[in-house]
C-alpha cells in the first residue's frame, strides 16, 4: 500500500504540543553547545602540536558514531531503543520521503533535530566524560579539543540534517557540500534503501568504508 505523506503529516502535526516553539527548540540546541563549547576552549594555553590531532580524532569517532547509532538504533528494533527507532523511523521517515523531502513550516523541525534534551544528555554521557578523562591521561589541552569537536560533530550533524530538508530554493541549500549531502540524504529517504544505505548525514565516509554508499549520477 501507498504510503500517504500529506494524511502522515497532518497527524503528526496534530499530535505536536499547543506550547511547542521550533525556535526554542533550535535556539537552545544551539545555543546550549555552543555555549559549552565555548566554556571547554576558554582554558586553552599554549597548545602543542600533537594536541591539536585531538580534533580530527574526534571528528572520526563522531562520524563513525553518528553512522553506528543511526543504522543500529534508528533502523533496528531495539527493546532498549525504541523510543529512537520510533522517532526516527516511525517518524521521521513516513514525514519525509523521496520526493517530499522539504519542511512546510517551523513547526516541522519537531520532526528534524534531535529533542532539545538530547544534547544535555550527550554532553553528560560522552563530552564531559572525554573530556575529564583525556584531560587526565593526555593533557587539557587535548581533552578540551577532543571534547569541543565532539559538540562540533553534534551540532554540525543537527545543522546538515536541517539543510537537507530545506525547500529546493534556499540558498544553503545550493551550497557545495550541502547540495551533495542533500542528494546522498534524499536516497537515503527512498523506501527501498532507507534500511540499507547512506546512513551518514554529514560526510559519507563510513558509508564509502562499509560499502553503504548509494551514489547516481545527477539526472540529465
Amino acid at each position: 500500500m501507498e504510503h500517504d505523506v500529506d494524511a502522515f503529516r497532518a497527524r503528526y502535526r496534530a499530535a505536536i504540543h499547543p506550547l511547542y516553539n521550533a525556535w526554542l527548540h533550535g535556539g537552545f540546541v544551539f545555543g546550549a553547545g555552543l555555549l559549552l563549547m565555548a566554556w571547554l576552549l576558554a582554558p586553552l594555553s599554549a597548545v602543542a602540536w600533537w594536541e591539536w590531532l585531538a580534533v580530527p580524532l574526534a571528528i572520526l569517532f563522531f562520524n563513525w558514531g553518528e553512522y553506528t547509532v543511526h543504522l543500529e538504533l534508528g533502523h533496528k528494533k531495539r527493546p532498549w531503543g525504541r523510543l529512537f527507532y520510533q522517532r526516527h523511523t516511525g517518524d521521521h521517515h513516513s514525514f519525509f520521503v523521496e520526493g517530499r523531502m522539504a519542511w512546510e513550516q517551523a513547526r516541522d523541525w519537531r520532526v528534524i533535530f534531535f529533542p532539545a534534551w538530547l544534547i544535555v544528555v550527550y554532553s553528560l554521557l560522552l563530552v564531559l566524560p572525554a573530556w575529564w578523562l583525556l584531560g587526565q591521561l593526555v593533557s587539557a589541552n587535548a581533552g578540551a579539543l577532543f571534547a569541543a569537536a565532539l559538540l562540533a560533530g553534534y551540532l554540525g550533524y543537527e545543522f546538515f540534517h536541517a539543510c537537507e530538508h530545506l525547500p529546493p530554493g534556499h540558498p544553503l541549500a545550493r551550497l557545495p557540500g550541502i547540495r551533495q549531502m542533500r542528494a546522498h540524504h534524499e536516497r537515503h529517504h527512498r523506501r527501498t534503501l532507507m534500511q540499507t544505505h547512506n546512513f551518514n548525514i554529514v560526510f559519507p565516509l563510513q558509508d564509502r568504508l562499509r560499502g553503504t554508499l548509494w551514489h547516481e549520477p545527477p539526472a540529465g
